[in-house]
């Protein structure tokens, strides 16, 4: 690690410190340089907004939890299973993730764009861990299906959608905190419908 990237790491840590005791809205800039020991100007060096910070860090640390989770994940027993737990466990570190660090409605409008630009590669990543679980259950004669690779991206790709929908929803409506219990269940539904037809019978 260079001396730019440690920098970087420090205000990543000294900000996130801040998003959990101010929220992420009322968080300055000014906080976070205080924080860190740097003078504001300096800040912009590294970052243009604390916005950027926050996506920075939550998308190291995302990445982070996404390869502990699969490895927990293998540890399941069943592909229905390891696919259900995986999906929800997903869910429910972002929900934590930003109420953690108290991201509001109107935070969460602004970073959503930038944060799904970035979170592009890693979806290439849980996409791929989705498939050769899938493939695995084809080999050992579990599931009757013919596109694994497909069926894994429906899976990533509906579930990022179904909380995608209750934030825009949040969004529109104004509302103070996102309830991403409703997304929960109908990633959990979605996932029996889903094993219902692909499951091996006899």
């Amino acid at each position: 690690m260079n001396k730019k990237e440690q920098v970087k790491e420090r205000i990543g840590q000294a900000a996130m410190e801040c998003f959990e005791r101010y929220g992420l809205e009322k968080t300055t800039l000014d906080d976070i340089a205080k924080a860190v020991g740097l003078n504001k100007t300096s800040l912009y060096y590294y970052y243009k907004n604390k916005e950027d910070i926050f996506i920075e860090v939550a998308i190291r640390e995302g990445e982070s939890f996404i390869n502990t989770l699969q490895q927990s994940t293998l540890k399941k027993k069943g592909v229905e299973n390891q696919i259900g737990f995986y999906l929800e466990s997903r869910l429910n570190y972002y929900t934590n993730v930003l109420n953690m660090n108290r991201v509001s409605v109107e935070s969460l409008d602004k970073i959503l764009p930038r944060f799904f630009e970035l979170y592009d590669a890693m979806m290439v990543q849980e996409k791929d861990f989705l498939t050769k679980l899938l493939v695995q259950a084809i080999d050992r004669e579990q599931l009757d299906m013919e596109d694994p690779e497909n069926t894994a991206s429906v899976l990533i790709n509906f579930a990022n959608a179904l909380k995608h929908s209750t934030e825009q929803q949040a969004i529109l409506k104004k509302q103070v905190e996102i309830d991403y219990a409703q997304s929960l269940r109908d990633t959990k539904f979605l996932v029996s419908l889903i094993f219902k037809g692909i499951r091996k019978q006899g």
